[in-house]
């Protein structure tokens, strides 16, 4: 069979026609539009594809990591129920579900005598990928690290970067310089007394003005100090000023804690007012319902007093 092909643009051909009878052979018409496509340029294809991006972070890959920090969430739940859990045998029986599930799951082997228990949770719940069980696990041992609540957990990945970041380190203890970096204008606007010592005891000059130096200093029961000893040394100094960061950084952790404390007290004492509020709702209401079977009952029973009383008194005047 032949194809002919009859361009729609034909110059000067207002109705062009072809005979095929006079062709001898049976033909196909095929009729080409030579409209030229318009290819989006270069500049075009790099702002579509920059569209995609936004749109799978924002709506698809969003999605895959709030369900993948759900999950996350509930293994790390069930670490802290194992090992925190106020009731012995609640932590035992979690314990136990464990090791039988990795019994069960043949990974018994895939684990040495050190290996942390988070890690051992977090296979039972995404297999045997070692490279995700250990990016996984670092994760949630550094919100164990930091004393994270489970609540409290989808936050901490996202403010930290998610998995990967942490993973990487993103969340690793801070250097004593860095950590002393943070607070040192802090300290040094906190101005808690002026001291002078007698030039003859601390010999102090030109090169100390406006640098910090340590204290060495006792605590006396009059509530004073008592200063044994004066050291101009950067490296005490930023020790020193370490040391007031993480013991800053331990109250705002415990101040947050006893927050959270005392929420948790709080909901479980209203829950109590609530349960003992239900209760005395229902003893009314049982009570107000014996109240109106009394009533009923006395009702009923004088009805049927009257009634009595009313057929006596028929019977008596028909004797009459």
């Amino acid at each position: 069979m032949t194809n002919l092909i009859i361009d729609s643009t034909v110059a000067n051909s207002v109705n062009p026609s072809i005979n095929l009878a006079a062709l001898g052979v049976p033909s196909n018409v095929v009729v080409s539009n030579t409209t030229p496509v318009v290819q989006p340029s270069a500049f075009e294809q790099l702002k579509s594809l920059e569209s995609a991006r936004i749109s799978w972070e924002t709506v698809e890959l969003a999605q895959s990591n709030n369900r993948l920090y759900s999950i996350l969430k509930q293994a790390y739940s069930f670490y802290l129920v194992m090992k925190q859990d106020a009731d012995k045998e609640v932590r035992e029986a979690k314990l136990e579900a464990m090791e039988a599930f990795i019994a069960d799951k043949g990974y018994t082997n895939s684990f040495g005598a050190t290996t942390h228990d988070m890690t051992r949770v977090v296979k039972c719940v995404f297999g045997v990928d070692r490279r995700r069980v250990s990016a996984y696990s670092i994760a949630l041992r550094e919100a164990l690290r930091q004393e994270v609540g489970a609540e409290d957990l989808v936050a901490f990945l996202q403010d930290n970067g998610g998995v990967e970041q942490i993973r990487m380190g993103g969340t690793k203890p801070l250097s004593a310089t860095k950590r002393a970096a943070l607070v040192k204008a802090e300290v040094s606007e906190a101005v808690l007394n002026t001291v002078k010592f007698d030039a003859s005891v601390v010999s102090a000059n030109a090169d100390w003005v406006d640098k910090q130096v340590v204290f060495v200093a006792t605590y006396l029961p009059t509530g004073e100090f008592e200063v044994n000893a004066v050291i101009r040394h950067d490296g005490a100094v930023n020790t020193a000023l370490a040391a007031y960061y993480s013991s800053k950084q331990a109250k705002i952790r415990a101040d947050l804690k006893a927050d959270k404390d005392a929420e948790k007290e709080l909901a479980k004492e209203l829950a109590g007012q609530e349960k003992v509020l239900k209760s005395a709702t229902k003893k009314e209401q049982k009570l107000a319902e014996q109240f109106v079977k009394v009533q009923a009952e006395k009702a009923e029973a004088e009805r049927k007093a009257a009634n009595l009383a009313h057929v006596s008194t028929l019977f008596e005047e028909v004797i009459a």
